[in-house]
């Protein structure tokens, strides 16, 4: 087994291996009678919550002004090339024009789909109008009904209709996970439907479902499962929906085919095989598999999303509702690398748990799934956005005294830009929910609610969360019966939720996380006023205690820590631009929390005239950062931060502190020389580094990830204009191995591996000749391992 790591970057993917389970699909027989049935409460429509005055309406309408500033003929160009016409403007770069080409339009057609409901905006459906018929053109230019900016899309449709197809964990045919790419566009098409109500996008909808149906039909289920090896985003899901749509059985079975077994099978199974995957590869899958639950689908399909979503939330999510390390699960045992990388949580992974979060709500109703759904909003979506430029965040990294950047507009199309586009225009979705006698309130958020079944207008009046009180008025056409269902958030204690109607105290019992019914006859005027007392607390980071967070109720509370080194803070179309790439700190010169646990959190203290602020004088080391002011995460932008604090004891603090000055020493060293870095077999870093190969595979061993093969693979790796340079590869010490490594066609050197040091991973340097970087043409290296 071969592990590289030359030099030192990661970014991240993975490649999954494909194999059939013994769980056994359903087929699509009777699904007509329950596609619209298996629902316990419903979320309202966008355009049924108007979002008033506060942090959620700021943010959705400087998105809105964000995409109307997008040139749509830029956007439709590799639409149009792929379709034989002339593209009107220049394709956008960046990602949209090194390989997932078009993938932007779909994201963006969702985008507008969202803020042309929340905010009744006609700009918005016009630009939908006019994305919508030139893709109609497309596909009549096509005229088999596929509609795409897939690169070179023709001769890889035609290679999968034959069966004859390579796949790879972010590569099919030789393209950049084109389904993944092509589900951007159904998504997209959906929305602008649905959502927005263009009926011309469900007519070019169902012809793209009616292309993909004929382009796998004679397909085996074995060759269908080695295609889905490669990321396919949520296609499954959207299958799904043409299928509600029209009422067409055939859609669903088409739905199931594309679901990919070797995660289906575990998951339904209620076995935990997640660890090192790529994660935003794995929850559009997921939500794909609730949807076909909810179309009747069969419980299994609900039982593995289920397991998922709490596999992941319950071990594998940080204290602002994000998950993952430089896109991969981790395992509990990799919990450090939160600390240490980089690389934080990815913005699309928080944007599909929570539409993941959605369909669980819809199917069974909770307020566990609530109170994710409000932490993860709230400190995760919410501070994805700069609140001045609305540029959009990748990675949020929890790393002590490290930083955020931000897209800027026309020139990073990334996939957390695509979904950053959606996320800031659908924040009425989960704030409320009905069943046929009950209206939920899940989220404390100024809003006001058409529930048109009930005649009921209800306005939400709240500063939540500068202020814990909210109050609801009613206006109603007549008295109507109904359970009013309000959250007894996870963060309030037992005995502590107040709710008032007309100035009467509901007696009422209700516990954290759950629900307080109220049912009567509401009167038009009736007025219900919630308290929910917040308070402060700490929360440990998964599987490693030395670490916390502070939270004032669900708020993450966090402290900027400096303004230096925030190099590419406005990231442009560069390749790498999207990872914070300046200087890391190092950990041991941290601000480090000291003194008993059972205190930490008494010793905040509320800065007079300055909301949801607080300081912990006394309790931080060293003593320069004292003073330092925590304020809520999602306010917090333009600076570094210190998220998680590592905590000691006073009498452990030299102790403590000297350790961490050992451990860092190498490894700050070790970054201060290192100019670049591939993982291999994860999909972004290899694909960022123009992987190829011939006869090569990824996998995962003792939860790190890996590449060998029987051929060769290489990358691509940026010397710069260094002139001292070597490689450090690193290696499994069991493995017996002859193979040599080429830099730009030259042997670097020869290796012979014989189980050198079983059962561990090791390093080794190889020194680069001055005349191998002389060669290197644009400062670029070509490593190969043959």
């Amino acid at each position: 087994m071969l592990q590289t790591t030359p030099f030192h970057r990661r970014a991240a993917i993975r490649t999954v291996t494909t194999f059939m389970g013994a769980t056994a699909f359903l087929t699509a027989t009777t699904f007509l009678a329950s596609m619209a049935a298996v629902r316990a409460a419903e979320l309202f429509d966008l355009s049924d919550v108007e979002l008033l005055e506060g942090p959620f309406l700021h943010a959705t309408k400087l998105n809105r002004d964000q995409l109307l500033s997008y040139d749509a003929d830029r956007l439709l160009a590799p639409f149009l090339a792929e379709a034989g016409l002339e593209p009107k403007a220049k394709r956008y770069g960046n990602w949209e024009s090194i390989g997932l080409d078009g993938h932007t339009a779909g994201h963006y057609l969702s985008a507008l789909a969202n803020a042309a409901a929340t905010l009744d905006d006609d700009a918005c459906r016009e630009r939908i109008a006019y994305m919508v018929s030139e893709m109609a053109r497309c596909q009549e230019a096509h005229g088999d009904g596929y509609v795409g900016g897939v690169p070179r899309s023709r001769e890889l449709w035609s290679q999968i209709e034959s069966g004859n197809v390579d796949a790879s964990g972010f590569s099919l045919g030789n393209r950049w996970v084109p389904l993944y790419n092509l589900h951007k566009t159904f998504a997209g098409l959906r929305d602008a439907y649905v959502v927005a109500g263009n009926a011309q996008a469900k007519d070019v909808l169902v012809k793209l479902a009616d292309w993909a149906l004929h382009l796998v039909q004679n397909l085996s289920d074995d060759q269908l499962q080695g295609i889905l090896a490669t990321e396919h985003g949520g296609i499954n899901e959207t299958f799904a929906d043409v299928a509600a749509i029209t009422g067409d059985e055939k859609y669903v079975a088409l739905a199931q085919r594309f679901c990919h077994r070797a995660i289906f099978d575990p998951l339904a199974a209620g076995e935990d095989k997640l660890n090192g995957l790529h994660a935003n590869t794995q929850v559009p899958k997921v939500i794909g598999f609730q949807r076909i639950a909810a179309l009747g689908g069969g419980e299994a399909y609900h039982r593995a999303a289920e397991f998922f979503w709490n596999a992941v939330v319950a071990s594998r999510t940080i204290a602002f509702g994000g998950n993952s390390i430089s896109e991969h699960f981790p395992a509990p045992h990799q919990s450090m690398r939160w600390i240490e990388h980089r690389e934080g949580p990815e913005t699309c992974n928080t944007y599909n748990m929570l539409r993941l979060t959605e369909q669980l709500f819809e199917a069974n109703p909770t307020a566990k799934l609530a109170d994710f759904y409000e932490r993860a909003l709230f400190n995760h979506i919410l501070s994805t956005q700069h609140p001045e430029h609305g540029g959009y965040v990748y990675f949020t990294s929890a790393r002590p005294r490290h930083y955020r950047v931000y897209s800027k507009a026309g020139e990073a199309f990334w996939c957390c830009v695509g979904s950053g586009m959606e996320n800031h225009g659908k924040y009425g979705r989960f704030i409320y929910a009905h069943a046929d006698d009950a209206l939920y309130v899940n989220l404390f958020v100024a809003s006001r609610l058409k529930w048109q079944s009930r005649g009921l207008r209800l306005i939400q009046k709240t500063r939540f969360p500068d202020e814990s009180d909210s109050r609801l008025k009613f206006e109603l056409e007549r008295p109507t019966e109904f359970t009013l269902k309000i959250r007894h958030p996870a963060w309030v204690e037992p005995g502590e939720l107040r709710v008032s109607v007309n100035g009467e105290a509901v007696s009422a019992e209700s516990q954290p996380s759950s629900y307080i019914d109220v049912r009567r006859e509401w009167k038009d005027g009736d007025e219900v006023s919630i308290s929910t007392p917040m308070h402060p607390h700490a929360e440990p980071l998964p599987f490693l205690d030395d670490y916390v967070a502070l939270l004032y109720g669900p708020i993450v509370l966090a402290a900027k820590s400096s303004t230096d080194d925030l190099v590419g803070l406005v990231a442009g179309s560069g390749r790498m631009d999207h990872v914070a790439g300046g200087p890391l700190k190092s950990l041991d010169e941290a601000p480090m929390l000291v003194a008993d646990s059972n205190e930490l959190t008494k010793l905040l203290r509320p800065v007079p005239g300055e909301s949801l602020t607080f300081t912990l004088a006394g309790a931080i080391r060293p003593d320069t950062y004292d003073q330092l002011k925590l304020e809520p995460f999602f306010r917090l932008h333009d600076a570094r931060y210190v998220l998680y604090w590592r905590t000691t004891t006073p009498e452990g603090y030299e102790r403590v502190l000297a350790e961490m000055e050992a451990a860092e020493r190498e490894q700050m060293a070790l970054d201060r020389a290192t100019v670049d870095r591939v993982a291999p077999g994860e999909q972004q870093p290899e694909t960022e580094h123009n992987f190829q190969d011939d006869d090569s595979s990824a996998g995962i061993w003792q939860d790190r990830r890996f590449r060998h093969a029987n051929g060769w693979f290489s990358y691509d790796l940026r010397a710069g204009d260094q002139k001292d340079l070597k490689l450090r590869a690193t290696y499994f010490g069991s493995d017996r191995r002859d193979f040599n490594i080429l830099v730009n066609g030259s042997v670097l050197a020869e290796v012979r591996l014989q189980a050198p040091r079983p059962g561990e991973f090791f390093d080794v340097d190889y020194p680069i000749a001055p005349e191998m970087l002389e060669k290197a043409e644009g400062g670029v290296l070509r490593v190969r391992f043959v």
